[in-house]
């Protein structure tokens, strides 16, 4: 019996071993083959992230001025390729789009862009497949194929911080301080162009203000009442003894300042990153800060009002010197402020409504200016004599206001490209905008405040003591109408190229572009119409003096016309300049910039639009 029960259990082994022989052989195979699965996939995302890093690159908010589909595709084979790939270019899949993430919502996701709105794009999604046996070692018919797929999305995105209220430099003696005092009630608080400069050249470091406000980021902040800014501000730059602390505490207590908040000044634009080593000049926040101020004095009915004495002022003095005609020159100004300038964080890409994201301008003005001008007898007595044969003799020029409301709608324009720094030694980036001069307008009337409308009024002279042939005849006087063609430079595409990302010790790189190529000032054309002499006393004029008014109005004319045309191009220009409103020449500034680090994410769905 035990021999029957050994000889049973030998045949039971001869059946079994190679059962299990050929079993452990086909869990190794799939094993083996499970592996090289397994790193196949691995090298697939491994190409997937290179190729979709490389074709982030030509995205819009990395990939400069020039992007297009094929560019962005062919970084992307090129990227694979080199990373081992080597399948068809139609097995890899290129996707523009944003990756981005929301308030309620966290997580990265990445949403789908059109391939004819690539101007939204901030990054790419890439998918990479591979058909590939399920086992090399055994025959394929037996086991078939699978379908391998990695994805990856990348983004790469160039942030910038950009200033369009014009630089101290182009600030007249005093101006500045007189809308300062404006809008804190004092008339006598001045600021002259050593405090400018001190403000134009001291910087503000985004990491010390937020320590100040005990806040982590500036969007933070945003919403935060704009005298904390203000006071954050000027402790960060050094307290009250410094010339740039002391203006901006003096801010503190300017018309309407308990009603503004952070975002008056500053605007960061959707997802966009302010670095904490990035800084900003104190002179961008004071004007951005007084036209706000300007701004609630002229929503309730008023305008900010100042004024312009030839003996305190370079610029008049200088005009009065180069129009001939003039003997002195006072101004009294109306401000009234529509829209003040910001300060502006963002990126170079369209949002979905295909507006560009990242918008500045420069305040949007209206300026109310009465020119009271002496006369200088010199300026047409020739004229008048040479005219009337002798006849007539001038004993008296007197004076001459022109009422001029100029309508300033503020220079504007746009982040629309960016060029991502390359690496290595190269930590430089390019920023491309578009530019939209001033519109200015020049016509004779008051500013009615709060409407911003104009109450027409003429031009009105007492020209001179007229005598015929000895005897005193009588005074005239001079009402005109005036209509002014304003021109300015034209605006276009600009460049800020090799812009250092880097900041160091806190100072970042100040570089401007103006939308006029290098142009300044306006160019004006005055002409009267209609232009009325009559008797400054009320009195109608005889015959007799019709016919010497006759004779004097084409010089009046003329007259009227050059000293308007000079005193809009040597004087409005100035002024709003001043004012931080460049007409021809809009200056934008680039405060900032940061490359953010390089977003990856792998395995990641598209989610259309």
């Amino acid at each position: 019996m035990a021999s029957v029960r050994i000889t049973s259990q030998r045949g039971a082994l001869i059946f079994l071993a190679p059962l299990a022989i050929a079993t452990i052989s086909l869990l190794t195979v799939f094993a083996i083959d499970g592996a090289r699965l397994l790193s196949l996939q691995s090298e697939m995302q491994n190409q997937a992230n290179a190729a979709a890093s490389a074709a982030a690159d030509g995205a819009q908010a990395c990939g400069g001025a020039n992007i297009a589909m094929p560019t962005m595709s062919s970084r992307a084979l090129a990227a694979a390729q080199a990373a081992g790939y080597d399948g068809d270019a139609d097995a890899l899949q290129i996707v523009p789009g944003v990756l981005e993430s929301t308030e309620d919502d966290p997580v990265l996701r990445f949403r789908q862009v059109p391939e004819t709105a690539l101007s939204r794009s901030n990054g790419v999604h890439v998918t990479l497949t591979r058909e590939e046996s399920i086992s090399r070692l055994l025959p394929g018919a037996m086991f078939g194929t699978v379908t391998l797929e990695a994805t990856a999305a990348v983004r790469k995105e160039v942030s910038a911080g950009i200033s369009a209220a014009g630089s101290a430099a182009g600030v007249e003696d005093g101006l500045l301080g007189g809308l300062v005092g404006a809008v804190l009630g004092d008339p006598t608080y001045s600021l002259g162009l050593t405090d400018l400069a001190s403000l134009e050249n001291t910087l503000v470091s985004v990491g010390d203000l937020l320590s100040q406000l005990g806040a982590d980021d500036v969007v933070d902040i945003l919403d935060e009442p704009l005298i904390d800014l203000l006071t954050g501000v000027t402790s960060a730059v050094g307290g009250t003894g410094q010339p740039a602390g002391r203006i901006v505490d003096d801010l503190t207590v300017a018309a309407g300042i308990n009603g503004l908040r952070v975002s008056d000044v500053l605007e960061v634009v959707e997802g966009a990153s302010v670095p904490e080593d990035s800084s900003f000049p104190v002179y961008d926040l004071v004007i951005s800060t007084v036209m706000n101020s300007a701004k609630v004095i002229s929503d309730s009915g008023s305008l900010v009002s100042l004024s312009v004495d030839t003996a305190d002022s370079p610029l008049l003095q200088n005009l009065t010197s180069s129009i001939g005609a003039l003997a002195n020159l006072d101004v009294a100004l109306g401000l009234q402020v529509a829209e003040p300038p910001k300060m502006v964080f963002g990126s170079a890409r369209q949002d979905a409504d295909g507006q560009w994201l990242t918008r500045f301008r420069s305040a949007d003005v209206r300026l109310e200016l009465l020119a009271s001008a002496g006369l200088s007898e010199t300026g047409i007595s020739g004229l008048i004599s040479g005219l009337s044969l002798g006849l007539l003799q001038l004993d008296l020029l007197d004076a001459i206001e022109i009422p001029l409301v100029v309508q300033a709608g503020g220079g504007q324009g746009e982040l629309v490209s960016a060029e991502c720094a390359a690496g290595g030694s190269d930590n430089d980036v390019t920023l491309g905008f578009d530019l939209r001069d001033t519109a200015v307008s020049v016509e004779t009337g008051r500013l009615l405040p709060g409407s911003g409308a104009v109450d027409p009024a003429s031009i009105e002279a007492s020209i001179l003591d007229v005598r015929l042939l000895g005897v005193p005849v009588t005074d005239l006087c001079v009402e005109a109408g005036l209509a002014v063609d304003v021109s300015s430079a034209g605006s276009g595409l600009a460049l800020i190229e090799n812009y250092p990302l880097q900041c160091v010790d806190g100072e970042c790189a100040r570089q401007s572009v103006t939308s006029g190529g290098g142009a300044s000032g306006l160019a004006a054309d005055a002409t009267v119409a209609p232009l009325d002499i009559l008797s400054c006393g009320g009195s109608s004029l005889s015959s007799a003096l019709l016919s010497v008014a006759g004779v004097l109005e084409p010089v009046i004319r003329l007259l009227v016309e050059d000293v308007a045309s000079e005193l809009v191009e040597g004087l409005v220009s100035p002024l709003l300049t001043a004012l931080g409103v460049a007409p021809g020449n809009m200056t934008v500034t680039v405060l900032s910039a940061h490359q953010n680090n390089t977003q990856l994410i792998e395995d990641v769905s598209i989610v259309t639009e």
